[in-house]
């Protein structure tokens, strides 16, 4: 159960700006049909609004994209041609199914062809990293007035040294560059993955591997290098990673920024540790900090840990709960006393949510009509709902585009990036589902609405405690004996847990728990073999008079006992 610590959150002036956000939507909406809108994103956003949409798209990426070997590429891109959206032109479904129909039997002209008609469809979300065309984008997404880049590169997951280095080598070369000023990496994207057990050092791990990018962004006149995170298990090392940089005396001058994800419980506890920690930070003469507050975007990803784990979802358990979690984390930070210290990224494409958090800082004093302030900073995703981005920008004076780039050598390695965006699109529970129809369709604007209001009606009035409260250390609480249930893993994301696993290392060094046992029940000849085997078969009767239940409850309590002796036993 989520418990709360006692900081109130939650203030009134959230509902009663309810009413003008929602006017301020409606406006938007009318303006940004005086903007040409982007058509690959408004066909990929028809593809997924069709019922096959998102299994079409997801299985041409996974079967079609994905595989190395082509004839395995041809077979999939048959298989899926039963799916193929109708909302695309005529001509275009014509070509799908007639690639479906020729691939098998010509898989290297076929296959390579639909693999770029694919990157025709999402070029707008993601960029070309080479040197060539990199340059011409940024210039391009530039062009626009007061559009800044966040810029991200993307590449294969993160299983050894090599490919960190790689992934650093890249991001350094970023920061080099005289057209990149702000850059995002994850803390695991530079380092080989570590034992969850070993988490300090971890941290001092990542910390020297980063260092470096933060030494190149101080150099080259304070460029900005964002920490992103994906997991609730990086929430922990992330935060630990970015302070112990900023706490060094040559980082004193050096701002720097960090993602919070509002569908974590937690969001709203790390970002009061984070706006008290900058505080001190700032009061002692050191620059401030920002944060990206995010919904987060990997909640397949969190199901799945928890469901393998038999752990509780780290996340809210609903969209409804995320929605007013993220405003509460807002209603906290955009406070004058607090933008001093920690400036916010208000990250997100709801227009709902932009609203609200506009006239809020516009309220407090932090934005005005000519802009926003210093304190606060609106982003959106790049390529997504672009009219709308427009219209936006044209109220709050400035917007911050998060920019994946990519190898064309690496694209499949974009692929989970693009699952996001397009379950997003997909699923009905996400804003994005009815971005491009909210000015045409009443009822899904009423339905957006709806969410909205709700979410600010459930705005939680008290800092939520996380969903994961394990504790090894903490005396085990019993088992109900009815049936059978898994215990639960340990959770080595858990402070609580790594101080229990801390201690068993250092108690283990010098152990002399079971050598005795092990002396007085070694059995040194066949004689003494041939009594315990007589024993056990003695006791056969009596164990077997007991019953299924009799024997069911001993073993309940010898699974008990064993769990109370667990740390003993490790």
């Amino acid at each position: 159960m989520t418990q709360t610590t006692s900081i109130s959150v939650g203030s009134a002036e959230l509902a009663e700006l309810a009413d003008d956000a929602v006017a301020l939507v409606q406006r938007w909406l009318v303006e940004s049909r005086e903007v040409p809108s982007d058509t690959a994103a408004k066909r990929l956003a028809g593809v997924l609004s069709d019922p096959n949409g998102l299994d079409f798209t997801v299985g041409f990426v996974d079967g079609v994209v994905r595989p190395e070997d082509l004839k395995v590429a041809a077979h999939s891109l048959r298989e899926i041609v039963p799916l193929t959206p109708k909302f695309l032109p005529l001509a275009l479904r014509g070509l799908i199914r007639l690639g479906g129909a020729l691939a098998p039997a010509f898989p290297g002209i076929v296959v390579p062809i639909s693999r770029a008609v694919l990157r025709g469809m999402v070029k707008h979300l993601i960029v070309d990293a080479t040197d060539a065309k990199l340059g011409k984008a940024i210039r391009r997404i530039r062009s626009s007035d007061n559009v800044d880049l966040n810029i991200n590169l993307l590449g294969e997951a993160i299983l050894g040294e090599e490919e960190a280095e790689r992934r650093l080598e890249g991001t350094r070369r970023l920061l080099e560059r005289d057209d990149v000023d702000y850059v995002s990496i994850k803390v695991s994207s530079t380092v080989a993955p570590h034992s969850p057990w070993a988490f300090e050092d971890a941290v001092h791990h990542a910390a020297e591997a980063l260092v470096p990018l933060f030494r190149v962004a101080k150099a080259r006149g304070n460029k900005f290098i964002n920490l992103d995170m994906e997991e609730f298990k990086d929430l922990d090392i992330t935060i630990a990673v970015f302070t112990a940089i900023l706490d060094r005396e040559e980082f004193r001058d050096l701002s720097a920024g960090i993602v919070l994800q509002a569908y974590l419980p937690d969001a709203l506890g790390a970002m009061i540790r984070l706006q008290e920690w900058s505080a001190t930070r700032v009061a002692d003469g050191g620059a401030s900090i920002k944060v990206r507050v995010v919904k987060g975007a990997n909640l397949p990803m969190e199901e799945v840990d928890a469901e393998t784990h038999g752990w509780p979802l780290a996340t809210w358990h609903s969209k409804q709960a995320t929605d007013s979690s993220y405003k509460a984390v807002l209603d906290y930070a955009l406070r004058p006393e607090h933008v001093e210290n920690v400036r916010i990224g208000i990250a997100g494409h709801n227009l709902f949510d932009i609203a609200l958090a506009w006239l809020l800082a516009n309220k407090r004093g932090i934005a005005s009509a000519q802009g926003v302030g210093p304190g606060i900073e609106f982003e959106m995703l790049l390529g997504m709902a672009t009219a709308q981005a427009t219209v936006v920008r044209r109220t709050v004076g400035s917007l911050l585009l998060y920019t994946p780039v990519v190898h064309p050598a690496e694209f499949d390695v974009a692929i989970a990036y693009l699952i996001r965006r397009l379950e997003e699109g997909a699923s009905t529970e996400n804003f994005m589902s009815a971005v491009f129809e909210l000015d045409d369709e009443p009822a899904l604007f009423a339905r957006e609405r709806d969410r909205f209001l709700a979410s600010i009606a459930s705005v939680p009035t008290e800092v939520p405690a996380s969903n994961r409260v394990q504790d090894r250390g903490a005396a085990p609480a019993l088992m109900p004996h009815e049936g059978f249930e898994n215990t639960p893993d340990t959770d080595p994301s858990l402070a609580a847990n790594r101080a229990w696993g801390d201690g068993i290392r250092s108690r283990m060094e010098k152990s002399e728990l079971g050598n005795e046992t092990v002396r007085t029940h070694t059995l040194s000849d066949a004689a003494a073999v041939d009594a315990v085997v007589a024993t056990a078969t003695a006791a056969a009767e009596s164990w077997h008079a007991l019953g299924a239940a009799g024997r069911a409850e001993i073993l309940h309590r010898a699974g008990d006992i064993l769990e109370a002796r667990r740390a003993d036993l490790l």
